[in-house]
């Protein structure tokens, strides 16, 4: 009996751990089962205490092994921490006049990637942006072309050292091997974005609990990622202090009646404002829950605008913005991103992934499905690596992990 071949997402976020285990297979990629569980130890995308996160993953784990009947052994890792960034770099070999193959792209990319990197920075992606031959650019793939001098283009995504190391020890703490970290917007991309978006750009808004993560595209790649230590706490917290409240009651209160937009409520409409103990629960007008709320919303995307406009693409991205993660759930969101912005937006949710679709099209779901299909890609390029054909054919086939902290000589896949 020929056995199944299981991939598995792991997104340590500030407030949620959710796990996604997914089976790839000849008619594509179908979930398997989910798991949840509150996030402990983690401060604005960051381990603060490895105890607390294993803890974390293993409730998370624990529930996805048991729905799906398996047992997950390793995973791939989404990273959200606010020192991740990215630099451009470019790499030139001599191919003397031959056909080009794939070690010689490899040996372009690896050029590119020999620069000087901090030591308490970590890589963890090194992306392909396009290649030149003989002074030829816009080339996407030039496998089978020939030419004297190749150049290869890449973006490369770094870390703080410490943070990827605190989220390895994290996973092994809780019994579980990392096959690979990746930056969140990056898994998600492939969740939620189409190729045509990619190619005339856009860019990955992901508003999580701690920080909301940037990623830019560009004629089909990655050029540009950034994240604000700004997220969904932050609106929480507004509401706990001005509503005089724990911050387990803000949340309540900010998922069931929040709005992005004063001028989408009705003035006259009230909300019932419950609390924890023997306090009794009282009525207050909707709008001032909408007024703590407006004001963070607003600060927030002008901080995006910024960051999109300090990287020089701002004029680039003829598809907008997409919004994933938590927040942009919230009723409103889209408007005041519109507003601010001046881009067309939309809120993302994940694709390309089969089975339990009324749970997973959700935006809070984006980067545990873009781990999963990161993985499933991930495999099939060690797959063409091994077989010594073309790897450069696909959309995500461009993206590679070198961090030698990350990969791991374990098997890419779960077997049962």
């Amino acid at each position: 009996m020929k056995r199944k071949e299981f991939i598995v997402g792991l997104d340590v976020g500030t407030t949620k751990v959710s796990v996604i285990v997914a089976e790839a297979g000849e008619n594509g990629v179908e979930l398997i089962s989910i798991g949840n569980a509150l996030s402990r130890g983690i401060k604005k995308g960051a381990v603060i205490n490895i105890n607390d996160t294993a803890n974390s993953i293993k409730k998370a784990i624990s529930e996805a092994e048991l729905t799906g009947g398996i047992n997950i052994k390793a995973v791939y890792a989404g990273l959200s921490e606010g020192y991740i960034s990215s630099i451009s770099s470019h790499g030139v070999i001599a191919v003397n006049g031959k056909e080009i193959g794939y070690r010689d792209i490899e040996g372009a990319v690896e050029a590119a990637k020999a620069i000087a990197i901090p030591v308490d920075r970590e890589v963890l992606h090194v992306i392909s942006t396009g290649f030149t031959i003989d002074g030829q650019n816009g080339i996407n793939d030039p496998t089978g072309m020939a030419g004297v001098r190749l150049e290869a283009n890449v973006q490369i995504v770094t870390a703080a050292l410490g943070a990827v190391q605190n989220l390895i020890k994290s996973c092994q703490s809780a019994g579980i091997e990392v096959i690979g970290v990746v930056f969140n917007p990056v898994a998600s991309a492939s969740a939620i974005l189409m190729e045509d978006e990619k190619d005339v750009g856009v860019g990955i808004v992901d508003i999580g609990g701690g920080t909301t993560d940037i990623a830019l595209y560009h004629e089909g790649s990655l050029c540009y990622t950034s994240v604000l230590p700004v997220g969904g706490n932050n609106f929480t917290n507004d509401v706990a202090i001005g509503l005089r409240m724990q911050t387990g009651e803000a949340e309540s209160i900010k998922k069931k009646y929040g709005c992005a937009l004063l001028s989408m409520i009705d003035p006259n409409e009230e909300i019932e404002i419950t609390y924890a103990g023997n306090k009794p629960s009282k009525y207050i007008p909707r709008q001032h829950l909408i007024e703590i709320l407006q004001p963070r919303a607003e600060e927030l995307f002008i901080l995006v605008k910024k960051e999109i406009t300090k990287s020089g693409y701002y004029g680039s991205l003829a598809s907008g913005v997409v919004l994933t993660g938590g927040v942009s759930l919230m009723s409103g969101i889209e408007l005041i991103a519109e507003n601010i912005l001046e881009l067309p937006v939309r809120v993302g949710a994940p694709k390309h992934i089969r089975g339990l679709a009324k749970i997973i099209s959700n935006p809070i779901y984006a980067a545990g499905v873009g781990l999963v299909l990161y993985g499933v890609n991930d495999t099939l390029i060690e797959k063409k690596r091994l077989n010594g054909s073309n790897i450069f054919g696909g959309m995500i086939d461009k993206v590679y992990n070198f961090s030698s902290n990350v990969k791991t000589l374990i098997n890419k896949k779960f077997k049962i």
